[in-house]
């Protein structure tokens, strides 16, 4: 039996409650309130497949107030309907199109276009449908490369979703690496539904710590504190003038991290800002 809880919080404590919840919890669904009483928060969803350990909830949920320097929201844990609730979330979903890109489900029966690359990805346990707008930035970002790379990372891969997506464009191998098993197993099965399983080599790795080589992109979709905390391993391992694609956090949190790969040598090229949310692209400048 699938249970879930809602909460509304103010733009800077969302990083902060995602990053604390990632662990426990089947998944963590954002979205900006645009209308209504709460227009302008954040309502977050944290869904999980069995009941959670409410002792352990709370403990997170205070400590997440306390960094955000927030008032300690009410934990209102419900049950969901018992039915495959990541699937059903999803079977909503018209497919997604971000320039060059069709993205979707198994469940969508009409004809796929043929002047878009298509992807198909489906509702599962790893990040990365391409509905979250951090996905859509890096998807732009993507889109508008003026140099193609030839060699490629992405770290916490989640779904295989930006790699699958390069290495269908630009007809490369890609490397990709999460910290998660369950996220390197789905990205494996995307990666072969889409008959790219020879372009792509995906494996298990906390970080830049199974990594030995140096890329030319490096995509890097996380949360604002770990990309921080790697910024000097993602410019070791970036070759000259080699670019990176960084997201995962929101505005108000964007110069941090810019500032964090500045002082690795890293200069800022762009940002792509999508309600609320932000992707950077930076170059390695060995000038």
């Amino acid at each position: 039996m699938p249970f879930d809880f809602k909460l509304i919080l103010p733009e800077t404590a969302v990083p902060i409650f995602e990053e604390a919840l990632e662990e426990t919890a089947g998944a963590v669904l954002t979205r900006l309130m645009e209308k209504g009483k709460y227009s302008g928060q954040w309502e977050l969803q944290a869904i999980f497949e069995t009941e959670p350990d409410k002792a352990v909830l709370k403990s997170l949920i205070s400590e997440a107030a306390t960094s955000a320097k927030i008032p300690l929201p009410k934990l209102n844990l419900k049950k969901m309907p018992d039915i495959n609730w990541l699937e059903a979330s999803y079977q909503g979903f018209p497919p997604i199109e971000v320039r060059d890109f069709y993205i979707y489900g198994s469940h969508i029966s009409n004809p796929l276009p043929e002047n878009k690359i298509t992807l198909q990805i489906d509702a599962a346990t790893a990040f990365g449908t391409g509905e979250h707008q951090t996905t859509h930035g890096c998807l732009e970002a993507l889109s508008d490369l003026t140099r193609i790379p030839k060699t490629v990372l992405d770290v916490g891969c989640g779904s295989g979703i930006l790699g699958m997506a390069f290495a269908k464009k630009y007809h490369k191998s890609v490397d990709a690496v999460d910290i998660d098993s369950e996220s390197v197993r789905v990205a494996i099965e995307n990666a072969r539904k889409n008959n790219l399983e020879k372009q792509m080599t995906i494996w298990q790795s906390d970080g830049y710590a199974m990594i030995k080589k140096k890329y030319d992109l490096i995509f890097c979709n996380i949360l604002a504190k770990p990309l921080i905390d790697m910024a000097p391993n993602l410019a070791e391992h970036l070759t000259p003038y080699g670019h990176a694609v960084l997201s995962g956090f929101l505005i108000g949190q964007e110069k941090w991290v810019r500032k964090a790969h500045e002082k690795e040598g890293l200069k800022f090229l762009k940002s792509y800002r999508i309600n609320g949310w932000s992707t950077l692209v930076m170059i390695k400048d060995n000038t």
